[in-house]
């Protein structure tokens, strides 16, 4: 069987981009299983691509390749440790992926065998398809050359969860949190607990409520706060049906996210 080649991108479903990708490779391999993760990430936005990756992967099979058609830095190709391939731009979003499944190997794309062009990744994902070794697709890259996020820590204690702001999700106007769900789930906050939240820069509260961990927005009224499991495998809030980055801490659009810390503390124990 074929690897499959899963693409995501922030050009939108009414580009013709993933149209143009999908038939290239198949001119270069012919009947190739070419899907779209999504299509519609924030512009240029690769710490958001590199955290819905992260949950993506374990779900395709070992060969897969990912590939990013995003920002114009140049083009590598990261092998995992568990033989999942990444291709893109070297813009940090092979960073969860990464810290999450382990590195085994990366190359830089040569642009003299596939071409400096839009299809430079189209053309270098259908010749591996068609078996070209990994290891001919061009030099090859250490671990410290290539560009990865800085990854925020974060504190987790009995009834007690601490991290940061690391990606603003603006289309929803919800905020993610440097917080994985599975460590969040080491507190023992249990859906349906009174939490309080208290989000603070420079050690100033800019934001703090008692709100309840629920599963989904329909466990609150409108326009109320929540904390729940984002969909990129981290600790997100948000208000239901309502824009929580514009109602509740607007600054942030003007400001580096990271700033922001966030202190989620159970209310009773």
């Amino acid at each position: 069987m074929k690897p499959s080649i899963a693409v995501q991108s922030d050009c939108g479903v009414a580009s013709t981009t993933f149209a143009k990708f999908t038939g290239m490779v198949q001119r270069i391999a012919p009947n190739t299983d070419v899907v779209e993760n999504n299509l519609s990430f924030e512009t240029g936005n690769a710490r958001q691509v590199a955290a819905y990756l992260y949950t993506l992967i374990p779900f395709w099979p070992e060969n897969t390749i990912f590939v990013s058609l995003m920002n114009n830095d140049r083009k590598i190709a990261v092998r995992l440790a568990n033989g999942r391939i990444l291709m893109g731009s070297d813009d940090g979003f092979i960073t969860m992926g990464i810290h999450h499944f382990g590195f085994d190997n990366a190359r830089l794309i040569s642009l003299e065998k596939f071409g400096d062009d839009a299809f430079t990744l189209a053309r270098c994902s259908a010749n591996l398809v068609n078996g070209m070794p990994f290891e001919e697709i061009g030099e090859e890259l250490k671990l410290e050359d290539l560009n990865l996020f800085v990854i925020p820590e974060s504190h987790i204690e009995k009834g007690l969860a601490e991290g940061v702001v690391t990606m603003l999700l603006k289309t929803f106007g919800n905020l993610t949190f440097s917080i994985e769900t599975d460590d969040f789930e080491k507190t023992g906050i249990q859906h349906g607990d009174l939490v309080k939240v208290t989000i603070t820069r420079n050690e100033q509260v800019v934001y703090e409520e008692e709100m309840t961990y629920q599963p989904s927005f329909g466990f609150v009224g409108i326009g109320a706060p929540i904390i729940f499991n984002g969909s990129a495998g981290y600790m997100d809030i948000g208000l239901n049906q309502e824009n929580f980055i514009t109602e509740c801490i607007p600054e942030i659009l003007e400001d580096d996210p990271e700033l922001y810390k966030v202190r989620i503390e159970k209310i009773g124990e």
